[in-house]
């Protein structure tokens, strides 16, 4: 008797999900695990590592930005200098808009740090 190679591909996908099923199972109880044994909502590493991962996405973001927008106005300034009439209006326009971008961008993420501040 032979065993075809689709039977042995069903077989071991079937394999697959079952042993993720397994592995999520498992890291879901151990999570509820540590939330059932914290003495507060606050203490749990879920929390705590949402707060730590928040800080850090908008550290970087803040960072990224600046830096990003920065790159952009100091080319835009240059290519001002360089170029004729009709290019210099619509290089003051992108300048214009790289500085309100970076202006929303800084408010945003303060926004967004100062919201999440009343939570912790």
């Amino acid at each position: 008797m032979k065993i075809k190679k689709e039977t042995i591909k069903k077989v071991g996908k079937t394999a697959i999900r079952i042993l993720f099923k397994l592995i999520l199972i498992v890291v879901l109880l151990n999570t509820v695990n540590q939330v059932v044994h914290a003495s507060s909502l606050q203490d749990t590493k879920l929390v705590t590592g949402t707060e730590n991962l928040v800080d850090a996405i908008i550290s970087w973001l803040v960072g990224i930005g600046i830096t990003i927008c920065g790159g952009y106005f100091i080319y835009y300034v240059y290519c001002l200098k360089t170029n004729d009439e009709g290019e210099r209006r619509r290089n003051i326009q992108n300048i214009k808009t790289t500085l309100i971008a970076m202006v929303l961008i800084t408010t945003g993420l303060a926004l967004i740090d100062t919201i999440l501040g009343f939570y912790k």
